[in-house]
């Protein structure tokens, strides 16, 4: 059951639909339906993007793509975009955020350390970011460690948009990501884009996507670590504990 609950069906991550996310007309009854209820997470390797592209609401420029992460769904919150914002702002809060381990069959920490910055050289640190720092255009860095990489990694934060109702926050990774000696993930080769929109009194729709690049060195089947991650990051943002029992992810 633990591991059911936490990491849901493989069978399920059905490639056949590509990513369609709220920003662009989207069939809600694909594998993938944006604000999914309970939350859905599916993948997509190499083979299966040959026709796919960020949309243009992303702000990216197209790419030839190593793994498409989705995880959609929905939680309840009576706050403003404001307050969700203020999530994401307060770096040091990520710190200690745990995961299920498949292999283990316990919950482990998945970001060991992190803390806002006051650039992208990552020197300094400094403390969590302000709700005058939290505006839509806002470019923002801070540090993470986390268990699989074996150095901090600095992030950049664009908050895109900042509405009562809807916030777009696109993070991504400026220096590399090492795993001992070796580099895993080049600068740049990460991004990701979270889009958490109101569609209810007291709920919110939530959408997480996260492409890497061609040319990273990516080893083995890493598609339960990718699940376990987006779930662990949705429950942080959406206020559950990431030390309990999860909801079901399809």
């Amino acid at each position: 059951m633990f591991l059911a609950l936490i990491f849901g069906d493989p069978a399920l991550a059905d490639t056949a639909t590509l990513p369609a996310p709220p920003c662009v007309a989207g069939d809600a009854a694909s594998p993938n339906p944006p604000f999914a209820n309970p939350p859905h997470f599916r993948i997509w390797h190499r083979r299966d993007l040959a026709n796919w592209n960020p949309p243009a609401c992303f702000g990216w420029p197209p790419g030839d793509f190593t793994i498409v992460t989705v995880l959609s769904g929905a939680f309840a919150f009576d706050g403003t975009g404001d307050d969700l914002l203020a999530r994401f702002g307060a770096a040091s809060s990520w710190t200690r955020i745990k995961y299920g381990s498949a292999s283990d069959e316990r919950w482990q920490t998945f970001i060991t350390d992190q803390a806002a910055v006051t650039d992208a050289s990552g020197k300094t640190r400094r403390p969590d970011f302000t709700p005058g720092e939290l505006k839509a255009g806002s470019d923002l860095y801070f540090t993470r460690s986390d268990d699989r990489s074996t150095r901090p990694v600095i992030y950049r934060m664009h908050i895109y948009e900042a509405t009562p109702d809807r916030v777009v926050v696109r993070i991504g990774n400026v220096s590399p990501v090492m795993s001992f000696i070796v580099t895993a993930f080049d600068a740049g080769d990460i991004r990701a884009v979270y889009i958490l929109e109101k569609i209810a009194q007291g709920r919110w729709g939530y959408y997480a996507l996260t492409v890497l690049e061609e040319g990273v060195m990516v080893i083995g089947n890493h598609d339960e670590d990718y699940r376990v991650r987006n779930v662990s990051i949705f429950r942080h943002l959406a206020g559950i504990p990431t030390d309990q029992e999860p909801p079901v992810v399809r």
